[in-house]
């Protein structure tokens, strides 16, 4: 993805939630205390390169097959694919989120409802590291 296009990208992100905000108090049936210090960018689906949202964020706000083409926007990492470099995730959207292991959403599967998140994916059934492709429902 060219540099423009990432940074417009991140400005209608920020657009359209309102810049940086604190997780909901309560997200799917776990409170705040549970997910300490998370912090998003607006609406979209947020993924991290890290364990407990830290490190790097990157996020999508439609489908996207193939996260080969998306890059991190912070941290040490930045600049680099996001394709298998996934830790934690928050979906920070009013969509059901699939997250597949295989470009083109084939393989392993693992679902996030509206404002579900997990700390660490190595737990979840598509694991740590493996994200290659977002599903909006």
């Amino acid at each position: 993805m060219q540099t423009k296009t990432r940074i417009a990208l991140a400005a209608a992100a920020l657009a359209l939630g309102g810049g940086i905000i604190s997780a909901p108090s309560a997200v799917a049936g776990t409170s705040a205390s549970q997910s300490p210090g998370m912090r998003i960018q607006g609406y979209g689906f947020h993924m991290y390169k890290d364990d407990n949202y830290k490190v790097g964020v990157a996020w999508v706000t439609r489908t996207d097959t193939d996260l080969r083409n998306n890059y991190w926007v912070s941290g040490p990492h930045k600049g680099r694919k996001v394709d298998n470099g996934t830790s934690s995730a928050f979906n920070n959207t009013r969509s059901k989120v699939l997250l597949w292991q295989n470009v083109g959403c084939t393989g392993t599967v693992s679902s996030f409802g509206p404002g579900g998140y997990d700390p660490d994916l190595s737990d979840n059934p598509i694991k740590d590291n493996r994200l290659s492709c977002v599903q909006f429902r």
